[in-house]
């Protein structure tokens, strides 16, 4: 049994939304909150947050939130009494949490020794065959065995690293033909993130669901679990909408479910707040897939129905004391959701994207929690997982659930970058969720069909209709003498000789002539042979309720120069007008033909990792030319066109820029 003591100081070993997670519990409990940062990252809010704020340097991820010394060193020039991992990162790092103990700073979480046996995945699966849990057949061994070994392989089978999780460096394989160049990029992408390239291999369930369960322990002999998440859609193997409790499993699947959870947790002397993760097929089998030693990305979804705070309670159980609350006590309330808003664009395969968030909006209506690691004016870098924000909701049942997320999501928004915002709300309104007919593969067979509904869904809009509002809102300016007015009047002004607008939208051009009505309260528009009045209802900060025709309308909308932004219904619309200059736009750019582009550009920011390819080389439209890392994902760089390789401009580590030349082809 463990002697309690009070804590002063905490510091958080980790950043952006989970560190302001964090943060918030630590000062909630009276506590001090001491935070390290990257140079990259002295602006975010959650350096913003703290009470005392570490800089890293500037580096890799080995030099900076990797770096468990240059972190313990702070940790004890700042006198800290106790260090929270949060996720990812040092959170499932024995070795870390055996420095944080031979220093005398308390590590919040499970015992090395527990974080060891779970961390290797080939240990953690004979230790819950041992204790009863039902598992899928799997193989560990060195990356070279391995591939020596992949004929007798049983396909198809997914390669994970058996250092970590979270969806890096996985990869689904169904034949011997393709296994060597999965298992040697796993391998370098584990290396990358985890510190070991190590994989494990086992044998893969065909459109599982995954459900986890949510345990926590604490130093006194208590263990309890907090019920089940269901965790199925996911993209590139990392979860991207997560619900609790799941809407699936019988009563009865639930009782045998978390009384396994817990053999697990009991078996090994677990403690602290822990997730064990299972497949489950259509039958409600389910098998062990590994135990997740830390908080998770998704906690807050069984903290809605629960009512618990997982982290309070984790800092709590680290300083001796006891559970606040026995198993009896835990009741399900209601059907919570979380969308995780990641800056990357689904029509490019979820390619991340880089760069600094102009506007960030959140939902105003005191129901929804928003978890966010970003704010307007801060970079999202190429070096980190490419999460913004999580926004999580709880319903009565899972449809309130979903119309709540639905509404939450058409009223978060990002500028400046692409996120998956759109995607998630189309994924929501599918059949396939509304039915709960939802898999772990889900996303990847669906994806296409889902984008083609969201450009439907998105082309429904009247065109009238759009350039009628991005009018009324280009023509608005805040003067400060009537900053909020519903009249066109005051934006216009009392002259303008030239009573129209022209905008361009989807390549195309149109004129647009107005004039003030009777009154002054209206606009007419005259766009080509119909005529349009409208007026300004009212406005909230960028959100405006526009009369078109008799009919209202709320549009979201900003000006940027010469740019309009209209947000319709969860679409975003960028219009530009044409009738004023703007230097951005003075340059012309010709539309390069694929089939005579001569060079390859980078699509995004990141490090060379990988080059197929050499001068001289003979390749085909769709051939991958090589591989850059950005926000540890990698993404393969294809070829546009059957071509001879000229000249390569980069190395495998080059640290590359959007649109810089990575290679020239021969002209045709």
């Amino acid at each position: 049994m463990k002697h309690i003591e009070k804590f002063q100081k905490v510091l958080v070993a980790n950043r952006g939304e989970i560190a302001c997670r964090v943060i918030r519990a630590i000062r909630e409990l009276g506590k001090l909150a001491v935070v390290i940062h990257s140079d990259e990252d002295r602006t975010l809010p959650f350096v913003m947050e703290a009470d005392e704020a570490y800089s890293l340097g500037s580096g890799s991820l080995s030099d900076t939130y990797l770096n468990s010394n240059k972190i313990l060193e702070i940790a004890k020039a700042a006198q800290v009494d106790a260090i929270h991992p949060g996720y990812g990162f040092l959170s499932e790092n024995a070795a870390f949490a055996d420095l944080c103990r031979g220093q005398g700073i308390t590590f919040i979480g499970p015992r090395p020794e527990v974080i060891d046996l779970m961390g290797n995945k080939s240990n953690a699966r004979s230790k819950a065959a041992s204790l009863g849990l039902p598992v899928l057949e799997g193989i560990v061994k060195d990356t070279e065995t391995l591939i020596r070994s992949r004929d007798s392989l049983p396909y198809p089978v997914l390669i994970k690293p058996s250092a970590g999780g979270g969806g890096k460096g996985m990869r689904i394989v169904h034949s011997p033909d393709h296994f060597e160049q999965e298992a040697r990029e796993a391998s370098r992408e584990a290396l990358n993130y985890f510190g070991s390239g190590d994989l494990y291999v086992e044998r893969y369930l065909e459109n599982p669901r995954h459900i986890e369960v949510q345990v926590i322990a604490d130093h006194h002999g208590h263990a309890v679990h907090l019920f089940e998440r269901e965790c199925s859609l996911q993209r590139r193997y990392q979860k991207i909408i997560e619900e609790a409790p799941s809407g699936f499993i019988s009563e009865d699947t639930r009782e045998r479910i978390t009384a396994s959870a817990l053999a697990l947790v009991n078996g090994i002397g677990y403690t602290s707040a822990g997730t064990v993760e299972f497949l489950m097929n259509s039958k409600q089998e389910y098998f062990f897939l590994e135990m997740n030693t830390r908080i998770q990305v998704e906690h807050p979804v069984t903290e809605m129905v629960t009512g618990i705070d997982l982290v309070k309670e984790q800092i709590r159980i680290a300083e001796g004391r006891p559970l606040s609350f026995s198993q009896e006590e835990i009741k399900i309330s209601g059907h919570s959701i979380e969308a995780r808003i990641y800056a990357e664009n689904p029509e490019k395969e979820f390619m991340p994207s880089t760069g600094r968030i102009d506007v960030m909006t959140v939902p105003s209506d005191g129901l929804t929690r928003i978890d966010s690691g970003y704010s307007a004016g801060n970079l999202v870098e190429p070096a980190y997982d490419p999460m913004i924000s999580k926004i999580i909701v709880r319903g009565a049942d899972r449809e309130e659930g979903r119309t709540h997320l639905i509404r939450a999501l058409k009223e978060f928004r990002v500028t400046g970058l692409h996120t998956n915002r759109d995607f998630l709300i189309e994924l929501l309104r599918s059949q396939e969720f509304t039915g709960n007919k939802i898999h772990t593969r889900l996303v990847d067979e669906k994806l296409d069909r889902l984008i083609r509904l969201n450009a439907k869904r998105r082309k429904a809009w009247d065109l009238e209709i759009l350039l009628s509002a991005a009018t009324l809102i280009a023509l608005q300016k805040d003067t400060g003498r009537h900053p909020c007015s519903a009249s066109p009047w005051h934006s216009i002004g009392h002259w303008r000789i030239l009573p129209f607008i022209v905008l361009e939208i989807d390549h195309a051009t149109y004129r647009i002539r107005y004039e003030l009505m009777k009154g002054r309260e209206k606009l007419r528009l005259h766009i080509g042979e119909r005529d349009f009045d409208i007026s300004l209802e009212s406005r909230k900060g960028n959100s405006f309720w526009i009369r078109i025709n008799q009919h209202l309308l709320k549009v979201w909308g900003i000006t940027d120069r010469s740019d309009i932004l209209l947000d319709m219904d969860g679409h975003f619309f960028k219009l530009r007008r044409m009738d004023i200059l703007d230097r951005r736009y003075i340059a012309v750019h010709k539309k390069r033909d694929s089939e005579n582009q001569t060079e390859m550009n980078a699509p995004l920011n990141g490090k060379v990792v990988q080059i197929n390819v050499t001068p001289g080389s003979k390749v085909v439209k769709g051939d991958a030319l090589l591989v850059i890392e950005s926000m540890k994902m990698e993404n393969k760089i294809l070829a546009p066109r059957t071509a001879s390789v000229e000249e390569i401009h980069v190395s495998v580590g080059s640290q590359v820029s959007l649109n810089q030349t990575l290679l020239t082809f021969k002209s045709n």
